[in-house]
């Protein structure tokens, strides 16, 4: 029986450690936009307590 292992059609979605760009890039975007609202509430409520 023979088996076929050609993958070279996936290796544009992921290599061979699992590595998937989109996901990834997915993730970086979260990642920023999760640090830009916390930063932004962190920097309104550090400025409520230096001029409140």
């Amino acid at each position: 029986m023979t088996k076929i292992t050609d993958t070279s059609e996936f290796s544009l979605l992921a290599c061979d450690e699992g590595f998937d760009p989109i996901e990834d890039r997915l993730r970086a975007n979260i990642r920023g936009t999760i640090e830009a609202v916390f930063n932004e509430e962190l920097d309104s409520f550090l400025g409520r307590l230096r001029y409140g």
